[in-house]
């Protein structure tokens, strides 16, 4: 019975893994069509807007680094960090006060 069982539990992770290659190959193709965006916060300098995205991204780094939530173990522990990353750094940049805008470049 317990070999069953493993058995089981391995065959599971294979349609997870599917699923999970799935969800990114949508989400690249659907980001390919979003509209660009820029993180925007009136009266500050780009060296100010540069020192703020660059704290937020050392901070982000090492809360996905340290956070057993950020990925899960397993082959696709890489890329749900990175994605757990960018979540943190956004929620930096929201808690400076920034904003996430359209482009007014339209590039």
């Amino acid at each position: 019975m317990r070999t069953a069982t493993n058995t089981i539990r391995s065959g599971a992770r294979a349609p997870l893994a599917l699923l999970a290659c799935l969800a990114l190959l949508a989400a690249v193709l659907l980001g390919g069509c979003a509209q660009p965006r820029q993180w925007t916060k009136g009266g500050l300098s780009q060296a100010e807007f540069d020192r703020d995205a660059a704290g937020c991204r050392r901070e982000a780094a090492r809360a996905a680094y340290r956070d057993p939530f950020a990925a899960a173990a397993g082959q696709d522990q890489d890329l749900e960090r990175s994605v757990a990353e960018e979540r943190m750094f956004e929620q930096c940049m929201f808690a400076k006060g920034y904003r996430l805008e359209k482009s007014k470049s339209g590039r």
